[in-house]
């Protein structure tokens, strides 16, 4: 059809040509001008160059350069920085531009269109131009050379020539004179000077087209068609959409002229079931709604229990400190005091009870679009009627016209099909989810900031009270054998105080001869070491130097185990121990990471996580391009919530990138990834194991 509308169009274009008056026929001298835009910046050896890419470009019979002076940025005042004011007409000024454009004359669209099989100059036969066409009017001087330059043919494989003399046009234009019987006297070459009438087929070429053999001919719709050529482009959409405006009303009357009974009997359970379709995507997303919203209620009570029990906690680790003078215990109870205002205040379960309440409130088979389709349904299945299913379009049918004054069933399920449940749905989505997340964030701090705090301050207490204090116990010991000595030295010099006065001089005299004789030999044996010694230093020179054992080079796959054992050995540490998590991060390089919502394809994608990485469930770590995720430490230490409902936060987490189990403990696997795209792709899956 469109192959049918375009050489209409192009025959009702060169129709109006020829019966254009004959001055507009000669291109050449009665061409319209117009200036187009230009990149010459007015240098004049540049001139001719940009007037040829113009005049080629445009398919022109001429082209000049122009030079214009034209207003410029505005004059700005010195002193008041706004633009000045003429004293003598009182107009802004500005100042003068020079601007260089090209003009053009006698030119075409650049915008090729193919020529087809032939060029037709008469429209199809029996049309009313065709009826105020006289063939023989103003064409008996018309040369089909004029005519092909009209035109402007062209092989679209060629480059456009500047001058049609001495350019591939001579032949083209020739070979199509030949096919088309234009020939030089005695010869089987083509003669394009030729004119139209002098042909083989006379004026019947007009009607019956000119030929063109070449597949990649193209021809440019002229100046002084181009707003006509707007017009008829316009009529023809106009005309395209009313025939098929036209189709689709005879397509209805078609189908309604079935009869009633036939068509209720062929299309009604068809638009039933569609309509029945669309109602179970509303009843599935309500189930989903409504399930999202029972867990939440559950998740709200199990954060109530946690609070209390936390308090519970805190308030018995507080009572039971024994070491309450010690320095680091005070400190640690006191901000565990502090964090239990921020985190542990009833206002926050008061607000979440709240937001809550107006959610618990909403009946989500209530929204709006979820009534109409019940209602529609429920119409549809109880009409008989054509009429209730086409709505305002009258048909008629064994003489008799169906129709009613409002839209059919049909066209009120055209207004629904395409649309989700409601804003309102979405809205309670969003807050519902809000809600849940702000509460798994508000659990996720409180074992950060007061369980695990809790957890500390207990077993520093035990520590300290548990110490064995050595030091003092032997400074008690040494002051009990001091007084004890001291008692039995005065107890026995009191009753030995003659006996021993007189053995004191007996034996003060050996003592002495006989320390003597100790220092003399133990002077001597130092004397003979250092002689020793120092014969040894003097032989040192002659003793080597034992060879340094030779380093074993280790193969790069026990390198890589050795860091892998390390990463996981710096992992647990990290877990055991909060302080150390900054450590392990600036160490293996540690990206936070958490699973893409919306997954497409089999493989699981993980993606930047917005939350810090001591907060994030999963830890990306690497080294040697290897990567691995672990989880992190706050699904050890949150994991009452993930094991919650049979491991629903855990599912939804993790899904695709750790396996959820039960053991005697906690213990990990990492999974393996792969960079892919803006994230990372799990090529292995890891495992969790929480404790039963």
């Amino acid at each position: 059809m469109f192959k049918s509308i375009a050489k209409l169009l192009l025959a009702s274009l060169l129709s109006l040509i020829f019966i254009t008056s004959n001055t507009l026929a000669f291109h050449k001298e009665n061409g319209l001008t117009k200036t187009v835009e230009t990149k010459w910046n007015g240098d004049p050896k540049d001139k001719k160059t940009f007037e040829n890419e113009a005049k080629i470009t445009y398919c022109a019979f001429k082209s000049s350069s122009k030079t214009n002076i034209t207003e410029g940025e505005p004059v700005l005042d010195e002193t008041t920085k706004k633009q000045k004011i003429s004293e003598d007409n009182n107009e802004p000024v500005f100042d003068s531009k020079e601007i260089f454009e090209i003009e053009i004359s006698g030119y075409h669209l650049i915008e090729p269109r193919k020529a087809g099989s032939k060029l037709l100059p008469v429209p199809a036969f029996g049309s009313k131009e065709e009826l105020d066409f006289n063939p023989n009017r103003n064409f008996d001087k018309i040369k089909l050379v004029e005519l092909l330059k009209m035109y402007c043919l062209q092989d679209s494989k060629e480059e456009k020539p500047a001058k049609f003399k001495g350019s591939y046009l001579e032949k083209f234009y020739e070979d199509i004179a030949k096919d088309n019987g234009f020939l030089k006297k005695n010869s089987e070459d083509g003669d394009y000077n030729k004119k139209l009438i002098d042909g083989p087929h006379g004026n019947k070429i007009l009607k019956e087209g000119i030929i063109i053999n070449n597949p990649d001919a193209v021809w440019y719709v002229p100046d002084f068609l181009i707003q006509k050529d707007k017009e008829i482009k316009k009529a023809t959409a106009k005309k395209i959409a009313d025939d098929k405006k036209e189709a689709d009303r005879l397509a209805i009357i078609a189908a309604t002229q079935k009869g009633n009974k036939e068509w209720i009997s062929e299309n009604k359970q068809k638009y039933i079931d569609q309509f029945n379709k669309k109602l179970n995507e509303y009843e599935t997303l309500i189930t989903e709604i409504t399930s999202k919203r029972n867990w939440l209620i559950t998740q709200l009570s199990d954060f109530e229990t946690l609070v209390a029990d936390s308090n519970d906690k805190v308030e018995n680790a507080i009572d039971d400190l024994v070491n309450t003078g010690n320095d680091q215990v005070k400190s640690l109870r006191n901000k565990i005091r502090e964090n239990r205002k921020i985190y542990l205040s009833n206002n926050h379960i008061k607000e979440y009870k709240n937001r809550l309440k107006k959610i618990e409130n909403k009946d989500f088979t209530k929204y709006e679009r979820y009534l109409t389709l019940k209602d529609l349904i429920t119409r549809t299945k109880k009409s008989k009627k054509v009429e209730n299913f086409v709505g305002k379009d009258s048909t008629e049918i064994f003489g008799i016209t169906f129709k009613q004054s409002q839209i059919g069933f049909i066209q009120e399920f055209d207004n629904i099909k395409n649309k989700k449940l409601g804003s309102g749905s979405i809205e309670d989505q969003d807050n519902m989810s809000k809600l849940s997340d702000e509460m798994l964030e508000h659990v996720s701090d409180i074992n950060e900031f007061i369980l695990e705090p809790v957890t500390n301050l207990i077993t520093l207490d035990n520590a300290i009270q548990n110490k064995t204090p050595w030091a003092k116990y032997a400074t008690y010991i040494v002051i009990f054998l001091a007084i004890v000595g001291v008692i039995t030295y005065v107890f026995i010099q009191q009753r030995n105080m003659r006996r021993l006065r007189e053995e004191n001089e007996e034996k003060v005299g050996s003592l002495k001869n006989e320390f003597e004789g100790k220092l003399r030999n133990t002077s001597e044996q130092i004397r003979s070491v250092s002689r020793n010694t120092a014969r040894g230093q003097q032989q040192g020179g002659l003793i080597s130097d034992p060879e340094p054992a030779q380093e074993i080079q280790k193969a790069p796959e026990e390198i890589a185990i050795e860091k892998y054992k390390e990463l996981v050995t710096d992992y647990k540490e990290a877990l055991e121990d909060f302080a150390k998590v900054a450590t392990f991060k600036d160490k293996w390089h540690g990206l936070p990471l958490s699973r893409k919502e919306r997954q497409d394809g089999s493989k699981t994608i993980l993606i930047s996580s917005t939350r810090a990485f001591e907060k994030a469930g999963i830890w990306c770590v690497n080294f040697d391009d290897k990567y691995f995720a672990f989880p992190g430490s706050t699904v050890k230490s949150n994991m009452a919530t993930y094991m919650n409902m049979d491991f629903m936060k855990a599912g939804q987490d993790f899904k695709g990138v750790f396996s959820i189990s039960t053991g005697a403990t906690y213990s990990t696997e990492p999974s393996q990834l792969r960079r892919g795209g803006a994230g990372f792709v799990v090529e292995g899956i890891g495992k969790i194991i929480f404790p039963e």
